[in-house]
């Protein structure tokens, strides 16, 4: 009910909104680099502090005490850079129409995801495909090794999950596991399906990252990918 609201929500919006839309996110990426900037910037700063910090024993009583109060400013200096950088952030997220996803989605490497899990009920691997489609986005096609370790790191707060569907299928061609972009299933990373057999047309993905070949009639949760 709530993600047809949304929907129907998008379909009323303005070209104003869309407008408001496109600078708000435009803001946040702005507002992202300019944060990412002053922490490096704060970071090599109590990097240098602490590199060039006096610790010979022969230094005076006058000169240790210079330095410590340079340090404590410094270091005053980088924690209120820091509450800075969250101020800005948090002020720049705070219209709902601006984050860079959806609600219930997340971001991760200007990509957006959904997991279903805890979120929809299970669905077989096409009716997880059609969800996606409907929401502007695929099954999830994982491109390299950084990109599973992140699907991973999701599935991983979820210690029941038996495993989650994903965009790979040899339905087209028996034994040939395609991406859902076309691509052979090693076009992106090395990998083999577990479990193939004539009646398992559909991967699901499972801990350590192994993919296993099921029947796409069986229940489970899935996980969806847009650009941001």
């Amino acid at each position: 009910m709530e993600l047809r609201n949304q929907e129907e929500d998008a379909k009323r919006e303005t070209p104003a909104d869309a407008r408001c839309c496109q600078t708000c996110r435009l803001t946040i990426r702005v507002v992202i680099a300019v944060a990412a900037t002053i922490l490096v910037s704060g970071l090599i700063w109590c990097f240098v502090l602490f590199a060039t910090w006096p610790a010979a024993p022969e230094v005076d009583q006058t000169s240790r005490t210079s330095g410590e109060e340079m340090m404590t400013e410094r270091l005053q200096q980088c924690q209120k850079q820091r509450h800075d950088v969250d101020l800005m952030l948090h002020a720049a997220t705070q219209d709902s129409r601006c984050s860079l996803c959806p609600d219930g989605w997340r971001w991760w490497r200007s990509r957006c995801y959904f997991f279903s899990v805890e979120l929809q009920e299970d669905r077989r691997w096409n009716e997880s495909a059609e969800f996606c489609l409907q929401h502007n986005s695929s099954l999830a096609v994982i491109k390299d090794s950084a990109e599973m370790e992140f699907i991973q790191s999701v599935m991983g707060k979820f210690p029941h999950l038996p495993f989650m569907w994903i965009g790979l299928t040899d339905a087209k061609q028996e034994g040939q596991w395609l991406w859902l972009d076309g691509t052979d299933i090693q076009h992106y990373m090395a990998g083999t399906v577990e479990w193939d057999a004539d009646h398992r047309d559909c991967a699901d993905l499972r801990g350590g990252g192994s993919l296993f070949a099921s029947s796409c009639e069986a229940y489970g949760p899935w996980a969806c990918k847009r650009d941001s």
